[in-house]
């Protein structure tokens, strides 16, 4: 074998370390022990480099820096400038990676002396790579320029696709979304021409990154995903995905999921010993903290990333670093000189470094610190930092804090109207983002970013005296995933497999656990279908047709002279109510408001402390599992809470049914249980705005769908007994009842009605359950259906349960049908004795027969039941 032909081999190894890092790790092992035979020592440098490279490419960075320093000394030894210069250029980017900013940089000085043309180019290139390490971004964004100008000139397409990966990295950093997405899109058309498919990956992750960086959650999500399946199928570490991923869950508003995410990725980062890439992690894993409200940690997380920033010589990051200290002082109530001091100096710096994000957050943390003193100027000032923040392409987040900020500093200047113009906008520009999401748990957590701006907008309500502002702005601010119809599940042969296991799955744990036989492995394999379910719904795109939005964004018009959302009135909502009662209820800081609307007149009462309630509550569902266990009604908490929300409003609500929009906890509540409900029709809706939606809403369904899962004593009777009431199809039971069936026949009914076992997950609702004959019929499934029912009884324990998140934003079996368009839905807010049920159900029934409405009918059964606790346990919801 020739010298000539090793190298040839040499070098082709090194072109595969970019299209399949373990083929290319291979062919040089083979090649350097050719190469020592022959004596060809640049043939062998040749080959440490591609162990370097493949090193690199699989986070091993310690065999990485390893085999590249023996490439330098082989080639040195044999006196090959140019060959131990190429070398050093690979080496300084692991070095980087490592933390020794120093060294790498030490490196790229010396390799330069002996490249020219395109090798020097590919050094400029490593080097920009570097100042971008360093958090030095003009210098970087010069580097690329000159580097991809030789690139372009010489046609050569890989070290351009190379440039153009990274310098899009450096423009979503920027925040510069269009020359990202321009540079990112290039660079993938470029390694698919060449074949490189990892390189792809790598692009489709940066794409991903970047979108996240943008606010584009579904595309960021879908591009991660994609680079992490090639990651994974060709057994490379993910911790560097892990680490966008963690970026996208927090804008997302998932702070938990990011948060366990970011420490995954610290301790694989810390095991592979990649010490730059740690630090960002760690710089993670401080915002993540922080957003879970852990103020201790990320202050902790955040002084590591910064002391190892400054150790590696990365002053760009380490201010970025400083940022986040600053963020974690602001959210534990620091107001002072000092911390003005630092978030002026601290957005002086992120600006001059290129950090346009988070230097107009900082700029926006002085701003309201400068109001919080009195020094208006000052403030304006700053503000004027923060003007691009507000316009689209900023992410969702920055754009509702600066307007935000802006409606501050018009209330400092007494400008109320002007203070409430910015409040609008801010939402607005939350509905807009809130328009690109797909699934429902992605819409409901971006009602995070909003939360400050709603409550400074309610605490001007309340300081008003105005009912009718009150009613406003709690309207524009709660339950606005509500109001747009949840994108269905994605056309996917792997999501519908998925779920299909993941039914099989659960089925199978169930039937171990009852056979007293260890179920982990069900369980672990459950916890793996539900996150990878979870991941490929949160990709889905929005629904071509839904409902338009009829949150802040949503057309105004007058209410008692005022706007309210969804074009709604007070003659509107007072000609649908029909004698009943409207009343909202809000919570504004620790103290819960109502707002009445009786008779045609809106009033604004004050009901007392939030935490007195909750207690309460907590109190009421600890006697609802004793009444369910022993059989028998009374509830003393019920009586408490009774006189602390209905005792206020009783010249109001006189004895009129009642149409209740709970906040937070409240919306557990089995409202006919309080003696102030005991008499009256209840019915219960996300929203004024979502109540009058469904009132109005035509019935479309035909017919009557009755189900009986399996296990539960009482079911099929239930069942048998509601089926000869019904000129309709044979109820589904036993093993006619299965998912597909009872979603194909629940698909444009009139009404379905459903006695099965029924769990309510608090830390997942979407995957709450009804027990059917072949597995668990979840949210997930429900979001499917193209016609909804247009009234669902759910006889099942918890089925009205939701998860309330901020805004009043709710997940949950009766969310989820509302949101799609049914009408009412009765549920339980409690657990009921197996086959407690029948009797309450077949007087609903009877009462529905004879032309009632859901919520009439439920109340007449629940009299006629007075005593029982499964009785009291329903809820109806929606229109009622």
């Amino acid at each position: 074998m020739g010298q000539t032909t090793v190298r040839e081999r040499a070098d082709d190894a090194l072109r595969l370390v970019q299209t399949d890092p373990r083929l290319a790790r291979a062919a040089a092992l083979r090649v350097r022990a050719a190469a020592r035979r022959a004596g060809d020592a640049a043939a062998e440098s040749t080959c440490e480099r591609v162990l370097g490279l493949a090193g690199r490419e699989s986070n091993s960075m310690r065999s990485a820096a390893r085999h590249l320093r023996r490439a330098v000394a082989l080639a040195d030894e044999a006196g090959l400038p140019v060959v131990a210069a190429q070398a050093r250029m690979t080496l300084a980017l692991v070095r980087a990676d490592q933390g020794d900013i120093e060294e790498a940089m030490s490196l790229g000085a010396e390799a330069a002396p002996f490249l020219t043309g395109l090798e020097a180019a590919r050094l400029g290139h490593q080097v920009a790579v570097i100042a971008q390490r360093r958090g030095l971004f003009g210098e970087a964004l010069r580097g690329y320029g000159s580097a991809l100008a030789v690139f372009r000139r010489e046609n050569d397409r890989h070290w351009e696709a190379r440039v153009r990966n990274n310098r899009g990295v450096l423009h979503a950093y920027r925040g510069q979304p269009g020359p990202a997405e321009s540079d990112l899109s290039r660079a993938e058309e470029l390694y698919e021409e060449l074949g490189q498919d990892l390189a792809v990956a790598d692009v489709r992750w940066n794409r991903g990154f970047a979108a996240g960086r943008d606010g584009r959650v579904v595309s960021a999500l879908t591009h991660l995903a994609a680079a992490e399946e090639h990651y994974v199928r060709h057994r490379l570490s993910p911790a560097g995905i892990m680490m966008d991923r963690c970026d996208v869950l927090l804008s997302a508003g998932l702070y938990e999921e990011a948060r366990d995410v970011a420490t995954a990725a610290v301790r694989e980062l810390a095991r592979r010993r990649m010490s730059a890439d740690l630090a960002e992690a760690r710089l993670l894993l401080a915002a993540a903290a922080l957003a879970c409200g852990d103020l201790s940690a990320a202050r902790r997380s955040a002084g590591l990333a910064e002391r190892a920033f400054g150790q590696q010589g990365r002053p760009g990051w380490a201010t970025v670093a400083g940022y986040t200290r600053l963020r974690t002082d602001w959210a534990a109530g620091r107001r002072g000189p000092a911390l003005l001091r630092d978030a002026v100096r601290g957005a002086a710096a992120l600006r001059e470094a290129g950090w346009a994000g988070p230097a107009a957050d900082a700029a926006l943390i002085a701003a309201r610190c400068a109001l919080a003193a009195g020094h208006t100027g000052q403030a304006t000032e700053l503000l004027r930092h923060t003007v691009r923040a507000r316009r689209a392409g900023y992410p969702a987040a920055l754009r509702v804090s600066a307007w935000h900020a802006v409606a501050l500093l018009r209330i400092a200047g007494g400008d109320r109207r002007g203070a409430e113009a910015a409040l609008r906008a801010g939402l607005r520009a939350l509905d807009e983002h809130r328009l690109t999401l797909g699934a429902t748990e992605l819409r409901v957590r971006a009602a995070e970013h909003g939360f400050d701006l709603v409550t400074t907008a309610l605490r001007l309500a309340v300081e008003s005296g105005s009912a009718r502002s009150l009613l406003v702005w709690a309207e524009r601010g709660r339950a606005a995933a509500q109001q747009l119809r949840p994108a269905g599940p994605p056309s996917d042969a792997g999501l519908a497999a998925e779920i299909a296991e993941l039914r099989a799955v659960a089925a199978l744990r169930e039937q171990s656990l009852s056979e007293g036989v260890d179920a982990r492995r069900y369980r672990q394999r459950q916890a793996v279908l539900e996150r990878s379910i979870r991941d490929r719904v949160r990709r889905t795109s929005p629904a071509a047709t839904g409902f338009a939005t009829v949150g802040a964004g949503g057309p105004d018009v007058a209410i008692v002279g005022g706007p309210l959302r969804g074009g709604l009135c007070t003659r509107m909502l007072t000609a649908c109510l029909a004698g009943r009662a409207l009343v909202e209820l809000v919570a504004v800081g620790d103290t819960l408001f109502a707002v009445v609307l009786a008779s045609g007149r809106l009033t604004r009462h004050e009901l007392g402390p939030v935490a007195a309630m909750n207690a309460e509550i907590r109190a009421l569902r600890f006697e609802l599992q004793r009444m369910a266990l022993r059989g028998r009604a009374g509830a003393a908490a019920a009586d408490r809470l009774d006189r602390m929300l209905l005792g206020p409003l009783r010249s109001r609500i006189a004895g009129d049914g009642l149409v209740i929009v709970p906040s937070g906890r409240l919306h557990g509540v089995p409202w006919r249980l309080l003696p102030g409900g005991a008499d009256r029709t209840v019915t219960v809706a996300p929203s004024a705005a979502g109540w009058l939606r469904a009132v109005t809403a035509g019935e479309a369904g035909e017919g009557t769908v009755l189900v009986a899962g399996p296990g539960l004593p009482g079911a099929a009777d239930e069942i048998n007994r509601l089926g000869v009431r019904y000129a309709t199809a044979p109820p589904l039971a036993g093993d006619r009842a299965t998912v597909a069936s009872v979603l194909a026949a629940m698909d444009g009914s009139a009404c379905t009605h459903i006695a099965a076992h029924g769990t309510f997950r608090a830390d997942n609702p979407q995957f709450s359950t009804l027990r059917l004959d072949d597995g668990p019929l979840t949210v997930y499934d429900l979001e499917s259906l193209k016609c909804p029912p247009d009234l669902v009884v759910l006889s099942a324990c918890d089925s009205g349960l939701s998860t309330v998140h901020r805004g009043d934003e709710i997940i949950g079996f009766a969310a989820a049908l509302l949101a799609l368009g049914t009408r009412s839905v009765i549920a339980t807010v409690a657990p009921i004795r197996d086959g407690a049920a029948g009797d309450v159900m077949v007087r609903l029934h009877d009462g529905l027969r004879a032309g009632s409405s859901p919520s009439v009918a439920l109340a007449e059964a629940q009299r006629a039941s007075a005593g029982d606790p499964a009785a009291s346990a329903f809820v109806c919801y929606g229109a009622g």
